[in-house]
């Protein structure tokens, strides 16, 4: 291969390896910015949403407690019912419901709500669960044998003073919560979902998940289920995935799961990375083609010229002009030795002509 081959060659493969190690180190410490900017994001969107949810269900539970200790201070199936009946229950609550301890038969603010023939609330899983706390507190989502909404519902005991008496509770959907957290599409890359401490998906985007354990969503490696931003296979896409608890929630451990698709997330830094292999490449070819031009013209083509004038006095053509002596670069030095040379030779042919 000529030297004006291999040298362009070199060169173009320096200029590639240095900008590739240069798109390389962009790529990662871009890819370390957005991770980082991402993870912050998702803390930011997810603290605020859990504030809000939290708030707001607490809002409800305490409207409950209050409820309670109302009936409390001045027990009577009465009270009770026209407690219930009040314009802000109506408001707060789809339904309000219950039942005392000695007969378990239903209670409600709607005259038209009939739960069907032998309901005992003494055997329904909200009745132990408000009769164990001694606050309003949380059921677990189930979905409405009606309208298959899924709901949960605020409910708490009712005493005369000490003694426990029944237990009362309000209905309410999820929507309100599911609206919020589906609000959430960090900028069209993913989506954000609820599910408790055990893993089972309270409320997602695809209803079709609501209800079923987080394994159902991601088939293979199981997300741990913490704030750590983690990458996961969901349907053949990698996905960045963290987990949030909603703090100060009596008796409910929620929380928040965020799924992102790493690409979308990811694109500046595939856009950063791609654009520079391009400007690697485009360098390249434009360096050598100038490299190749340069050499042509400063070096190449003055030695061939120059090999060609050695050629000819090796022959006895002592006469060429000989180009180049003027240069003060390595051409010029060349140019002058072989000048010497023509110059030695001729000398050397005049005294063996003489003789």
């Amino acid at each position: 291969m000529k030297i004006s081959h291999k040298v362009p060659l070199a060169t173009s493969a320096v200029i590639v390896l240095a900008f590739s190690l240069f798109a390389w180190t962009q790529y990662h410490t871009v890819q370390n910015a957005l991770y980082e900017r991402t993870e912050n994001r998702i803390n930011e969107a997810t603290v605020a949403l859990s504030h809000q949810i939290t708030n707001w269900l607490n809002g409800k539970l305490a409207i409950i407690d209050m409820m309670a200790q109302t009936i409390s201070d001045d027990f009577s199936e009465e009270a009770i019912q026209t407690t219930m009946d009040r314009p802000l229950l109506e408001q707060e609550f789809i339904l309000m419901f219950g039942g005392l301890d000695h007969n378990g038969q239903p209670i409600s603010n709607n005259p038209d709500w009939n739960p069907g023939e032998g309901w005992d609330a003494r055997v329904r899983p909200w009745y132990d669960r408000a009769r164990n706390h001694n606050r309003a507190i949380l059921t677990d989502p189930y979905a409405d044998s009606a309208t298959n909404d899924i709901l949960i519902s605020a409910v708490a005991s009712i005493y005369d003073g000490r003694e426990f008496k029944g237990a009362f509770g309000g209905d309410l959907s999820l929507k309100t919560v599911s609206d919020a957290v589906n609000t959430l599409n960090f900028n069209g890359t993913g989506y954000a979902f609820l599910l408790n401490s055990k893993g089972e998906i309270i409320s997602h985007p695809d209803t079709h998940f609501n209800g079923k354990p987080i394994s159902a969503l991601f088939t293979g490696k199981q997300p741990r289920l913490s704030s750590e931003l983690q990458e996961l296979e969901l349907d053949g896409t990698t996905v960045m995935t963290s987990y949030r608890r909603l703090r100060g929630l009596f008796g409910s451990n929620w929380m928040i799961g965020v799924v992102l698709e790493k690409e979308k997330v990811m694109a500046e830094a595939y856009t950063l990375s791609r654009n520079a292999i391009l400007g690697a490449i485009a360098s390249a070819i434009v360096a050598s083609l100038v490299l190749y031009i340069m050499m042509g013209h400063l070096v190449l083509n003055p030695v061939a010229r120059l090999t060609g004038i050695a050629e000819g006095i090796s022959r006895g053509q002592t006469d060429a002009e000989i180009e180049g002596t003027d240069r003060k670069d390595e051409i010029g030095a060349l140019a002058k030795a072989i000048k010497r040379m023509d110059t030695s030779l001729q000398i050397t042919i005049d005294r063996l002509r003489e003789r």
